[in-house]
C-alpha cells in the first residue's frame, strides 16, 4: 500500500478513468464477445468509450454451441444498454460471422427464437468483425487473474 502512494501512483488513486457521455442523437457501436468463460461487450459511441461490461457465463451457458453464446453476448448487451439502444441505431459488432444472417435464418432453436423477440425490438445491424480486430469486447471478458500474497508483521513491534 505504502507504494502506491508515491508521486507517480498517487494521480491513478486520485482520477477516475474517463468515459465519453452519451449522446442519443447519434448511432450507437456495440462490441460483443463471448468465451467459455464469460460475456462480454462495450458501447462506444464515435470511437469513444460510453459504457463496458462483462459476466461469467452460468452453469447452463457453459453448455451452449459457440452461435448461442455469441448471440447471449449480443442480447446481454442490449438487455444492459436498453435505454440507450431503444429507439437509435445501433451496430452490433461480433467475430462470429453466422450472426449476420439470424434475422433471416429460417431454422431457429426456441432459445434463439425468444431471444430474436428481443432483438427485433431495436433497430440495429449486426456485423461481422474478424475476432483479431475485436479487441475491445475481447478484453473486456478476458477474467483477470491476480496472486494475493499474505503479509504478515515478523515481529512483535510492528503490532501497535
Amino acid at each position: 500500500m505504502t507504494s502506491l502512494t508515491k508521486k507517480e501512483c498517487e494521480k491513478l488513486l486520485t482520477s477516475a478513468p474517463v468515459l465519453a457521455q452519451p449522446d442519443v442523437t447519434k448511432p450507437f457501436d456495440v462490441y460483443c464477445d463471448a468465451s467459455g468463460n464469460g460475456l462480454g461487450c462495450v458501447l462506444m459511441q464515435e470511437g469513444r468509450v460510453i459504457a463496458d461490461a462483462s459476466r461469467q457465463l452460468r452453469k447452463l451457458e457453459a453448455n451452449y454451441r459457440t452461435h448461442d453464446l455469441e448471440l447471449a453476448a449480443v442480447v446481454h448487451a442490449l438487455k444492459i444498454w436498453r435505454h440507450y439502444l431503444l429507439g437509435n441505431t445501433c451496430h452490433i459488432y461480433t467475430d462470429h460471422k453466422s450472426l449476420k444472417y439470424i434475422l433471416t435464418q429460417p431454422e431457429l432453436n426456441m432459445r434463439q427464437r425468444r431471444w430474436l423477440e428481443l432483438i427485433k425490438d431495436f433497430d440495429l445491424e449486426i456485423q461481422y468483425h474478424p475476432g483479431k480486430a475485436n479487441v475491445v469486447a475481447d478484453a473486456s471478458r478476458r477474467k483477470a487473474h491476480c496472486n494475493v500474497i499474505e503479509a504478515r508483521p515478523t515481529s512483535a513491534s510492528y503490532m501497535l
